[in-house]
């Protein structure tokens, strides 16, 4: 980012880059989970979950894109590894049911890390809005895409019409 741009962010830099981080750590927990529930998911309607589940996980895989895109704009580092995450994430992983048919428990948990993502993303929105418009843009995105995942996985709980 040019020195124009690093002006605007100013102080608040090592934050917003520490806050990103957070997010990348809990994306990488979100995307692996997410991928790995696709293929684990089995039983009775577990097809539609799973497809979910595929789907989710590229998303989740994007949001660590454009997290680490916007700390190495900022002049940070990205977290190096998956190791960094369990230490970094605003979030807990959470490991998939024992029993691959616990369909409503993947979705439970789900629903969980869906709400943790929402509330984080707020919080960064809320807190660079007014000090780096790039961030708070990409809290903005990314915050629309964990409403719809929180809207698209509570349909399959409960057994709601698609929209």
């Amino acid at each position: 980012m040019g020195t124009v741009g690093q002006e605007i962010v100013g102080i608040h830099a090592e934050e917003i880059i520490d806050l990103l981080n957070q997010g990348i750590a809990a994306e990488l927990n979100d995307a692996y989970r997410y991928l790995l529930l696709s293929k684990l998911a089995s039983g009775i309607h577990s097809g539609p979950v799973a497809d979910l589940f595929a789907r989710t996980a590229a998303d989740e895989w994007h949001h660590v894109g454009m997290l680490m895109d916007r700390v190495v704009q900022l002049g940070g580092e990205p977290m190096t590894g998956p190791a960094d995450a369990a230490g970094r994430s605003y979030v807990d992983y959470r490991p998939p049911p024992a029993d691959p048919t616990d369909v409503p428990a993947m979705l439970a948990d789900s629903l969980a890390g869906e709400r943790a993502a929402i509330r984080f993303y707020r919080t960064l929105f809320e807190k660079t809005r007014d000090i780096d418009p790039i961030t708070a843009e990409i809290a903005r995105r990314a915050l629309a895409d964990e409403i719809g995942d929180e809207d698209d996985l509570e349909r399959l709980q409960t057994g709601r019409p698609d929209r």
